[in-house]
């Protein structure tokens, strides 16, 4: 049985099927004939009693069935494509295609141990593959993940930790392109200008944006991205939320620079620079004193929760001699956070420049169910709440 989201490409690739079998290199290696009553491009059997039935995956299934009840190889039911794209987006059309497969799809394998195959680009968090690898079903599913870009510097359980009921097939492919006849290091800028397509179709791999309770959705950001600054510039900062250690478990130490406009009610607000990453200290120090430099910045904002002393004193060793506003974490990262999510929903924040992996940070962020710090996320809340005058416990040197 083969399903598709679109009817006519199940039928194509039945009919191609089809036309593999009928030729005269296959018939000379396993000759058989294809019934009279029964050989269309919907559904066509063997004289051994094999063959394909193709519909689309919201088609009709019932009365059909994947594979024989006997023992050894008896068929498969192979879905490809379930959901095209646009309609990926829509929650009622994922759900749709995500409860037919428990209710109506699964239940059409002549016995449980018919192979299902699903082949698929992601689209989305919770499309199917999605939903399969996180349990939806029920059963494990062996995965062959296959990005655009290959990078075995991370395992598996690490790039995919919520893809609970996956077994992974290792593809021992080497770093880099997948294909580099298609897609290659000039293509790099364009294949990854929009962040939902590159992460998703590319890279296998969509986040969880808009989740209930985030305190930044993806219109949020869009919003930031095409914000117009009116306002005069008043001020600039670079925010550090340094790291307490300094080790390949560590994690990233984040350095944003932030800017202010204009005075009260239409106070504006810009997101400049991620310049985040894992540093040794001094690097890290180097690295804010170089942001602080190119944005011609009034001051660096350093959280002092962890290490504040060492910290200023990485600075200072390092040349710094300008002014270093000292902050508390006297409240907790939401009630930090929520102010600033709020300026974003006012429309008053903007972003420029590349800050992919801030705003990813923002778009993942559910303070109920955040399992780390975001470290450039962190940065940032820093940064806009000292720009605009709502930093809890500032010690100013």
């Amino acid at each position: 049985m083969h399903l598709s989201y679109s009817h006519n490409l199940a039928l194509l690739n039945s009919s191609t099927a089809r036309g593999m079998i009928k030729s005269k290199a296959y018939q000379s290696m396993w000759p058989m004939e294809l019934r009279d009553d029964a050989d269309s491009k919907a559904m066509w059997w063997n004289e051994f009693g094999g063959g394909v039935y193709a519909s689309s995956a919201a088609g009709q299934v019932t009365g059909f069935r994947a594979g024989h009840m006997e023992s050894g190889w008896q068929g498969a039911l192979i879905i490809d494509d379930p959901v095209k794209p646009d309609d990926a987006y829509s929650e009622t059309v994922r759900d749709g295609v995500n409860n037919r497969f428990n209710e109506t799809i699964k239940s059409r394998l002549a016995i449980e141990t018919t192979p299902m195959i699903v082949i698929m680009q992601r689209i989305h968090y919770h499309d199917l593959s999605g939903y399969l690898l996180r349990g939806g079903s029920g059963e494990k599913w062996h995965h062959l993940n296959l990005p655009v870009l290959i990078d075995n510097s991370q395992g598996y359980s690490e790039q995919y930790p919520d893809n609970t009921h996956a077994m992974p097939i290792d593809h021992g492919l080497p770093d880099g392109w997948l294909w580099p006849f298609k897609h290659n290091e000039s293509h790099r800028v364009s294949l990854f200008s929009h962040r939902r397509t590159a992460e998703a179709q590319y890279m296998q791999n969509p986040r969880r944006f808009n989740a209930e309770g985030a305190l930044w959705t993806e219109d949020m950001i869009a919003a930031a991205r095409s914000l117009n600054i009116s306002e005069t510039l008043s001020r600039t900062v670079i925010a550090i939320d340094p790291q307490a250690t300094n080790s390949a478990e560590s994690d990233e130490t984040g350095i944003v620079a932030a800017s202010a406009y204009g005075m009260g009610e239409r106070k504006q607000y810009s997101a400049d620079g991620d310049y985040s990453g894992k540093y040794s200290p001094n690097g890290w120090a180097t690295r804010a004193m170089d942001a602080y430099q190119q944005h011609d910045a009034d001051a660096i904002v350093i959280e002092t929760n962890q290490g504040g002393d060492m910290a200023e004193e990485t600075l200072r060793n390092a040349g710094f001699r300008d002014r270093i506003i000292r902050v508390h974490a006297s409240k907790g990262k939401f009630a930090r956070a929520e102010p600033i999510s709020a300026l974003y929903a006012q429309g008053r924040v903007a972003h420029r420049g590349n800050l992919y992996q801030l705003e990813n940070q923002q778009m993942e962020y559910v303070p109920t169910t955040a399992k780390k710090s975001p470290d450039r996320l962190d940065a940032l809340v820093w940064a806009m709440t000292e720009l605009s005058g709502q930093t809890p416990g500032a010690i100013f040197f």
